[in-house]
């Protein structure tokens, strides 16, 4: 009998390969952890790991993963009119099971509740965050209309103070507060004018109060004492139950108003017999909807407004001004899940590289690969810091600074008051952009090391990095571009007292870096901007012509700063080493957009290609050291030997 000769593949036969079980992203994810011990203190510390490993584990379930994979499928769509083409009362946008049940799932998670509850106290927003880094991920783009919901809160929170208790903003807050029965809001600002030139806004509102109101001198949510009509261009909320909006008022400023998306009528008043309530639209008619890039499972629509009645937020004329208080909250939102899709997007390519063999060898230990991997792991750890250093900000400066001694090592935070509000201003503008650009960059390194798999887009792959990449884009833009951004940065820094706020609490934190080395360079780089902007303070168009490098540029010694006080405060060894990797050698992502006289690699760095770089990388990105078998870069000569 002939010898039978190789069998070659078909289609169903060979070799397939498989991903191995996605790891609980918390327990996966140790520097994450690490944050978390320094930033909350140990009893809040002690209750929120087993409730976020719980929840961790729960991200990756198979309902999880079913939800996220029919948001993909089935894409938003809307119906206007009935079957004998007259208009339904109330434009039907029809979003998916899997995209209703993960924003349901969020609400009662408390993504935005944990924000205003009292049981964390001063750390609530850090505790927040750190659950909404697990959620971001898996949540279906249903994070969009969340963190506007926070904004809306945070913004009503505000107000409530002023109004008595019969205004409806206080049942209005508590609903957008609350785990079940919740209510989303929605963030109307952008016309075609402009995107973030808001002062070109063409939707006008228009004092009409009702000449009788159901409930007190306020009345009920759809009973404002505004009409308001225009056209908004960008409405990534739209099936919210209320809304934020921008509009002029007679005088041609800009107010901010709150509004329902329905109200309720009698029927009577709507063409019908008997006084029955009927729900129809409040002015809100939806043009169309966005063809976009990414974060399809997101409805996103052009908006015709028509009397929308509405509720006056805050004084009128001072629109921009009041709703500050929601930006910070929004752009939080937008860092943090930038942040947890570059870790994500590192997750799965580790899982892919852990699987994978590569001219017979795995390809988790071939240094060129490894190096990859490590360039990354270094760029989330720093902007892991950044944002969770202003989130820690945010939640001192909404609910009080924790005393002396209640964390081990105290992050160098600026003083309370007036100081504390201008640095976070900056922070946020700051870190939002820098970490949306990078994701960005991120996820399509990460894309790119699983090869042309990681090419593919396909609806049913919950792992799918072309996905991600095509939703984290978005980040980059909403809330701000990072020309918009640094623009922001930019005048908030150099209006009136601010920079030397910012100074006074930069020197000092980098004047408490123990390293020497660490220090000098800190100094270097944070005098050089410093006396830049010092000088042109009064030439500002001068600054805003480099602003995208000076935000940059900024964030890179913060970060720096952090990540040496991440170091020192327990002698970590791969602390330290990505810190001196940050510092001295100016690696972490930010080089290529900073100035040049800003990170310039120090005196003190060392570019070591040798195996002992090798082995820095594999305790980095894998926690234990490298195998003997590979120093030999990516392709492993012929002849070695394991």
């Amino acid at each position: 009998m002939a010898e039978q000769g190789p069998i070659p593949a078909s289609a169903e036969a060979g070799f397939v390969f498989s991903m191995s079980q996605p790891e609980n992203p918390f327990i996966a994810d140790p520097y994450f952890q690490r944050a978390l011990a320094a930033y909350l203190p140990e009893d809040i510390l002690a209750e929120v790991v087993p409730a976020f490993t719980r929840f961790a584990e729960a991200t990756i379930s198979p309902q999880v993963k079913e939800w996220n994979l029919n948001a993909e499928r089935q894409q938003p769509f809307v119906e206007k009119h009935n079957v004998w083409g007259a208009r339904h009362d109330v434009d039907r946008l029809v979003t998916s099971e899997g995209w209703r049940a993960l924003r349901k799932w969020g609400a009662e998670e408390g993504t935005v509740a944990i924000g205003y509850e009292t049981r964390y106290g001063k750390y609530n927003r850090i505790v927040q965050h750190a659950k909404n880094y697990l959620f971001s991920p898996v949540s279906g783009l249903t994070g969009c209309p969340l963190s506007m919901t926070d904004g809306t809160a945070r913004l009503l929170r505000s107000q409530l103070p002023g109004l008595p208790a019969s205004h409806p903003f206080h049942e209005t807050y508590d609903r957008l507060t609350a785990r079940t029965g919740s209510w989303t809001s929605g963030q109307w600002m952008t016309e075609r004018p402009g995107g973030s030139d808001v002062q070109n806004t063409e939707t006008w509102a228009r004092y009409a109060p009702l000449s009788s109101k159901t409930e007190g001198e306020h009345g009920a949510l759809d009973q404002g004492d505004y009409l308001v009509s225009g056209f908004k261009f960008f409405s990534s909320a739209t099936d919210a139950d209320v809304t934020m909006l921008l509009a002029k008022t007679e005088s041609g400023k800009l107010s901010a108003f709150l509004a329902p998306l329905t109200r309720t009528v009698a029927a009577a008043e709507d063409g019908g017999g008997g006084g029955t309530g009927k729900v129809v639209t409040n002015g809100v008619r939806i043009h169309r909807l966005k063809n976009k890039f990414g974060t399809k499972q997101l409805p996103t629509a052009e908006l015709e407004l028509k009397d929308m009645r509405a509720h006056l937020v805050g004084p009128v004329d001072r629109g921009v001004a009041t709703i500050s208080h929601l930006l910070n909250v929004t752009r939080a939102w937008a860092f943090v899940s930038s942040i947890a899709a570059m870790r994500r997007g590192l997750g799965i390519s580790k899982q892919f590289a852990a699987n994978r063999t590569v001219f017979g060898y795995p390809l988790w230990a071939l240094p060129l690969h490894l190096r990859t991997l490590a360039d990354i792991e270094v760029r989330v750890r720093g902007f892991t810091q950044l944002g969770f250093f202003t989130v820690s900000l945010m939640s001192f400066t909404e609910n009080g600074f924790p005393e002396s001694g209640t964390l081990k090592a105290s992050p160098p935070l600026p003083d309370p008051g007036e100081a504390a509000t201008v640095v976070l201003r900056a922070l946020t503008a700051a870190a939002k952009a820098v970490t949306s650009k990078n994701a960005v960059v991120t996820m399509q390194e990460c894309m790119e090391a699983l090869g042309g798999v990681g090419y593919m887009d396909d609806p049913d792959e919950p792992e799918n990095v072309a996905r991600a990449l095509r939703d984290i884009s978005v980040n980059a833009i909403w809330e701000g571009t990072t020309n918009v951004l640094s623009s922001e940065f930019v005048r908030h820094v150099l209006n009136r007292n601010h920079l030397e706020h910012i100074n006074s609490w930069l020197s000092k934190a980098i004047d408490g870096v123990g390293n020497r080395d660490y220090r000098e360079a800190l100094q270097a780089s944070w005098g050089n901007l410093y006396g830049r902007l010092r000088k042109n303070k009064d030439y500002i168009f001068d600054v805003l012509s480099v602003g995208r490098s000076v935000m940059f540029s900024f964030s890179w010694i913060v970060v720096g700063v952090l990540l040496a006080w991440d170091a020192q405060r327990d002698g970590d060894e791969l602390a330290g080493e990505v810190a001196r990797r940050c510092i001295l050698n100016g690696e972490g992502g930010l080089r290529e957009w900073l100035l040049p006289d800003v990170g310039v690699p120090s005196a003190a760095a060392r570019f070591d290609e040798s195996k002992e770089r090798a082995k820095w990388d594999c305790r980095l990105v894998w926690g234990k050291e490298l195998p003997d078998f590979a120093p030999f870069g990516q392709r492993i000569p012929l002849g070695s030997k394991m």
